[in-house]
């Protein structure tokens, strides 16, 4: 029996929470490069999409109250094939887990603790999710709710000193390259949204399941506004070429800022205090998903031994790749397999479960 409810805004906020995080200092760079001023109509377009796979899994979980993918993957596809695809959903997560943590590390290491060594920072980042992770998903979602509106207001806030060196003449011409560019980026900017996909896990957690649709589709949109504005932003201060070679767009265009009277000098130190709670948040949700899945599937009560157990194979996966080149390898695998398992699991799961339906009624 779940004791633990989460009402529908909490819902909205784990959601953003899971998917917004590396993506505002890397998509800028990483869309851009394929799809040069139209990025933002690509990132419109991934988003669409992902609020089409989230109404799938919002129909399923609705299908199976109280329970989630966990529970009705086997029901629907058999115990042995959804014990793989249980696994490899576990696989995603503790990679996605891994990758966002070095990510995160290498990022903080480069623009604040430039001294002290990334795997101290990487240690630190998976104390706080452990800690989060092993008071429940209420304590996850009481943080989430404290600190997502407040960076988020801190990060509008920060990007509107930004405007003053804008030229929007730079994200023009409208598909001035085809749409073939577009297309290309689809892939990658998809990868962007990759958090959604908690849904369906904690579905069985909400007060009012019913609403679940409504609730992840106010999070991607909200997400993908978020990413519009800082890519247009991003091409509209530094253009398409050099976007497509800075590494972190967000933060270049942020380093640039003149405050007048040097009352702050370093607005970027203030976004990296901004972006730190939005790669924690993710890496929490990921983490307890990760928890939930294991100790499930071991039939135990309890996730939270899981969780401690977890730790030293996440931080394994963050400290094994030895350069950024390896880290994005790495990151690309993961978000691949995140995004077979979305494009196909669901799909999977609808189909069998209107097949049993209809044999039934036979």
């Amino acid at each position: 029996m779940i004791k633990d409810r989460l009402t529908t805004p909490q819902i909205t906020v784990q959601m953003f929470a899971a998917m917004v995080g590396v993506g505002i200092l890397t998509l800028p760079e990483t869309v851009g490069s394929k799809a040069g001023v139209d990025s933002w109509i690509a990132i419109f377009i991934a988003g669409f999409l992902s609020m089409v796979a989230v109404s799938i899994m919002a129909y399923l979980g609705n299908r199976f109250p109280g329970q989630s993918i966990i529970h009705y993957a086997p029901l629907l596809i058999g115990r042995f094939l959804g014990t793989i695809v249980l696994l490899a959903f576990l696989i995603y997560f503790l990679f996605f887990v891994g990758t966002v943590v070095r990510i995160s590390a290498d990022v903080t290491k480069l623009f604040l603790l430039d001294l002290t060594p990334v795997e101290v920072i990487i240690i630190g980042m998976l104390s706080i999710s452990t800690y989060l992770v092993l008071h429940g998903v209420n304590a996850i979602a009481r943080f989430n709710e404290f600190i997502q509106p407040l960076a988020l207001f801190l990060l509008l806030l920060v990007l509107t000193q930004t405007i003053r060196d804008t030229d929007l003449g730079r994200i023009l011409p409208i598909l001035g390259d085809g749409i073939r560019p577009l297309i290309r980026s689809l892939p990658t900017t998809f990868f962007a949204f990759l958090g959604f996909e908690v849904l369906l896990f904690i579905q069985p957690f909400m007060e009012q399941p019913r609403t679940a649709q409504r609730a992840a589709l106010l999070a991607i949109g909200t997400t993908m506004f978020l990413y519009v504005i800082v890519t247009i932003l991003s091409i509209a201060v530094l253009g398409k070429t050099e976007v497509a070679l800075v590494e972190y767009p967000t933060l270049t265009i942020i380093k640039n800022i003149e405050v007048p009277g040097a009352f702050i000098e370093r607005l970027d130190s203030i976004m990296m205090m901004v972006w730190i709670p939005f790669s924690v948040t993710t890496i929490v949700m990921f983490h307890y998903c990760a928890s939930l899945i294991l100790a499930q599937m071991l039939g135990l009560q309890e996730h939270r031994v899981i969780a401690l157990l977890l730790i030293p194979v996440v931080f394994l996966i963050a400290v094994l790749p030895r350069n950024i080149l390896e880290v994005d390898k790495w990151s690309q695998l993961a978000s691949l397999l995140g995004a077979s398992l979305i494009s196909v699991v669901p799909i999977w799961l609808v189909v069998m479960y209107k097949w049993k339906k209809r044999r039934q009624r036979v």
